[in-house]
Parts: structure tokens; C-alpha cells; sequence
């Protein structure tokens, strides 16, 4: 088993692949541009701002880390944890002490995050309706799963909390916990033992399977964002406790997967019940199409998602929804800028990635600028930030991923896998390694940029935080 370690902020890198892309700087001419209050099921404060940061875009020659200005209309960094409780302030993190988030044997120390004791990928087989968990270590699949009771949710997103249990959105509605350990599964079919599946060729029928923690139900017919928040750790037990989640529906039903007309709706669920504790409408964030489609969370459970594409439809916003007040904030995203997968980095900044037009863009929620990768990449979905380090993007032609500088927004690498099929996922697991997801599964050594494939899958498409690493590059401080 390889030992967790964190490599190089940028990992080595060839001279011939290094290429410094200019900064395209994006003016933010805008300001408020209207002020709703998001209806929540709890008492909050209102008047959530949406706000404006389209404008004129002018290209600046230069690899330094310039980013677009304009007009701040108050802080978007809220000083809140994610349990509600104040914290020290905008950009407080934890120190990761331990590898496994587990006790170090000494009184009071914990660590931060999931770590590799239970390091897995968790990739969703759309079409089968199922959703496969693989040892990152072993490459090994050690349990297949039904994502809803009909068999039909068609998953696409998964989320993988602190304490290592995944969340599972279906495209066609429904929201699924499924645990990670099976000493965790609890007894409810009535034959006796835990009945659990064992690998890919294991599915066990739904309500046989024990390890499906909960399933809940939604009104709507499309459900694609989804983001564990942090949680609260127990210093007494080295757990993390009264973890949330977040996703997101279109406010009107339609087709199976599709949206309607109308706003989107996003929801606060309880990690350990699948009970809907708190619910934010959002009517100015366009529901039809597919609605939300990509989520993420910051290091204070704030989360953010995204439309898909839609450079000709008009305005298209990034959407911000505190997690202490059950606010929103939409913001206008730059021209060029077909969104689809988003992040978050370890500087708590949001980055997109975008079909058409350009490569990507960066959000600071602290100063409310935008500021884009020049390079049009083309990018099929993925993107995640590699330990402290660039911000990889997932490619269709040719399929791979391109490794983008986090500060200077150039160009460090490119990787390709075999085959040509483009890659949607991508993921950073808790050993560092990157993995990219297409029809099968590569995983990829930043030391030599070697591979493994797993290509058990059934269909796979999955591109959101598939390890849980993307959650503790937000939330904890690299081990000193």
C-alpha cells in the first residue's frame, strides 16, 4: 500500500510540455441587477443579491495571475463552519494530523478529512441504473450497487463524505446513501448476517442490499448536483458528525432527466436520515433543460452549481447558496463560457469548465471576479484540483485531461488515454493519484504519469467529487 503523501505542488513536468497561456482578463461592469429573498423552510435572513459580471473582455499577453475587476457589492465569504456554528473567518481550515481521520494516540488530536483508510472511487453506471465502488489501492471493485428502488434512477453524480459513505444523485430523480463499511450496514432484509454485494458481477436486489443506508424521494424528474458539506468532528471520537447534504431539482417536473420551466430548487438533506431538513428556491435560475447540473462545496458548505452549456441562451449564472443563512447569490458568468463541471480549489475559489468557447473559468467569491484560461480546451465535464496543485480538465479530442496552472492559468500538461472515447470524470484520490473516467477507468502516477485500468464498468458517467479528495482539498490544511 503506498504511503499518503501529497506530491509536488505542480508535478514534474517535461520542458517541451510546458506551455504559458495569457490570461484573458474578463471587466466586471456589473452590479446588482435584482434582490429576491430565497424562500427557506427555516427562519433566515433575505434579500439574496443577484449579481452582474459580464462586460467587455480584452486579452492581456501575459502569463502572470491578472484577473478581471469591478465592483464588489459586500463580501461573498461568509465567516460560518458548516454546522452552523461562527468560525475564526473566511478561510479557516483544519490541519489534516492524521491519514485516516482517525485517533493518533494522542489525547485531543484528530484528523482532518477521510484520508486512505477507506480510500475508494465511486463511479455511476448510468444506463444500468447502478453505481460500482473501486479500491483505489487494489483497483479491485468491491461492491455494486441499485441506486433507487425501481432500478431506473439512471445516476450520474456521487459525493463521498468525511466519514467515507457516498451520496448518489439519479438523473431521474431520488437521492441515495449507501455506507462504505460494512461493520456500518445495518440489519433490515431479515435473513440473517449483513447482506452486501461483493463485487461487480454481485448486485443484490434492492431491499436486500444492507448497506443502502436511506433513499429519498423527490417531487422532480431531474436531479443532478450533489455535495456532502464537512460536517462537525467529535474530538472525543475522531468522527465527523451532523454532515449535510446538498442537490438541486428543477422546480417544474417533466420528462424522465429533463427539467421545466420555472426556477430550480435546492435542498439541505441530513446525511444520517435522507430527511429533506431545508429547502432554498431559486426562481431566477433558469429550471428547463437539465436545470442545475454541476455542484460543489466550499470550505464553509456554501454550495455552488451550474447550468449546462448555453453560450446563446442568455444569461447563464453560477449560483451561490449559503449554507448559514439559506441565501443565494447568482453570478453572470463571462462570455465564452459553457459551464459544465465545477469545483472547488484549495484557496476556496470556484472553477468551471466549459464545452465551447474557452478552456475554463476561475470565480474568487472574496473579491467577486472572474478570470478565464484563454486556451480553448474543449473540455468534456471533469475538473478537480490535484493536491494543492493544478486544476485538471477533461478533454474529447483528444480524450484526456490537460493539467491548468491554478494561479497563472497556463498551460503545464496534457495526458491522453487509449481508445479515443472522450473522458467525463475526473477525480484526485487520497494518495494523489488522478484518475479519468471514459468507458473504463484510468489511473494515473503523478511521478511518471503511468497508468492501471479498470474496464468493469457498465456505462459509466460520473465527473462530480467521486473520491471525497476534492471536499478535504477545500476543507483541510496539508500535513506540514
Amino acid at each position: 500500500m503506498p504511503p499518503f503523501s501529497r506530491p509536488d505542488v505542480t508535478p514534474p513536468l517535461a520542458a517541451p510540455h510546458l506551455l504559458l497561456a495569457a490570461l484573458l482578463v474578463v471587466a466586471c461592469t456589473g452590479g446588482e441587477v435584482s434582490s429576491d429573498s430565497a424562500s427557506a423552510s427555516a427562519s433566515a435572513p433575505t434579500g439574496a443579491q443577484t449579481m452582474s459580471a459580464s462586460g467587455s473582455a480584452s486579452a492581456s499577453m501575459s502569463a502572470s495571475a491578472s484577473e478581471s475587476s469591478g465592483e464588489n457589492s459586500g463580501s461573498a465569504s461568509e465567516s460560518a463552519t458548516s454546522d452552523g456554528t461562527s468560525s475564526t473567518g473566511p478561510g479557516t481550515k483544519y490541519d489534516l494530523l492524521t491519514p485516516d481521520g482517525g485517533d493518533t494516540g494522542m489525547p485531543g488530536e484528530c484528523g482532518c478529512g477521510l484520508g486512505e483508510e477507506y480510500s475508494y472511487i465511486w463511479i455511476a453506471n448510468a444506463e444500468e441504473g447502478t453505481v460500482s465502488k473501486i479500491n483505489t489501492v487494489t483497483m479491485e471493485e468491491e461492491g455494486r450497487y441499485i441506486t433507487r428502488p425501481d432500478g431506473n434512477g439512471n445516476p450520474s453524480r456521487t459525493s463521498v463524505s468525511f466519514g467515507g459513505d457516498v451520496a448518489v444523485a439519479n438523473r431521474h430523480g431520488g437521492l441515495t446513501k449507501i455506507y462504505a463499511r460494512p461493520s456500518d450496514c445495518v440489519e433490515s432484509n431479515g435473513m440473517p448476517g449483513i447482506q452486501t454485494s461483493q463485487g461487480a458481477d454481485d448486485i443484490l436486489p434492492w431491499g436486500v442490499e444492507e448497506c443502502v443506508a436511506w433513499y429519498t424521494e423527490f417531487p422532480a424528474t431531474n436531479q443532478r448536483p450533489v455535495a456532502y458539506t464537512q460536517g462537525r468532528l467529535n474530538p472525543a471520537t475522531c468522527k465527523y458528525e451532523d454532515t449535510k447534504i446538498w442537490t438541486v431539482t428543477s422546480a417544474t417536473p417533466s420528462l424522465p432527466g429533463t427539467g421545466g420551466p420555472g426556477g430550480v430548487i435546492a435542498y439541505l438533506v441530513n446525511g444520517d436520515t435522507g430527511k429533506v431538513e431545508e429547502t432554498v428556491d431559486i426562481p431566477d435560475f433558469d429550471g428547463i433543460q437539465l436545470g442545475a447540473y454541476g455542484g460543489a462545496v466550499d470550505m464553509d458548505g456554501n454550495l455552488y452549481f451550474v447550468p449546462m452549456g448555453g453560450i446563446t441562451l442568455g444569461k447563464r449564472y453560477l449560483a451561490k447558496v449559503d449554507y448559514s443563512f439559506l441565501t443565494y447569490k447568482l453570478y453572470e458568468m463571462p462570455p465564452n463560457i459553457a459551464s459544465y463541471g465545477v469545483t472547488v480549489d484549495h484557496n476556496n475559489r470556484v472553477w468551471i469548465s466549459s464545452t465551447i468557447g474557452l478552456g475554463a473559468a476561475r470565480f474568487d467569491p472574496a473579491t467577486e471576479k472572474w478570470a478565464v484560461v484563454p486556451e480553448p480546451l474543449l473540455s468534456t465535464g471533469g475538473i478537480a484540483q490535484a493536491q494543492d496543485g493544478p486544476v485538471w480538465i477533461a478533454t474529447g479530442n483528444p480524450a484526456g485531461a490537460v493539467a491548468v496552472d491554478a494561479t497563472g492559468l497556463g498551460i503545464l500538461q496534457k495526458l491522453q488515454v487509449p481508445g479515443g472515447t472522450e473522458v467525463k470524470g475526473v477525480g484526485v484520490d487520497h494518495y494523489g493519484y488522478l484518475w479519468l473516467i471514459n468507458e473504463a477507468a484510468y489511473r494515473f502516477d503523478p511521478k511518471d504519469w503511468s497508468y492501471e485500468v479498470y474496464d468493469g464498468l457498465s456505462g459509466p458517467y460520473t465527473y462530480s467529487d467521486m473520491t471525497g479528495f476534492a471536499l478535504q482539498n477545500t476543507s483541510c490544511e496539508p500535513p506540514s
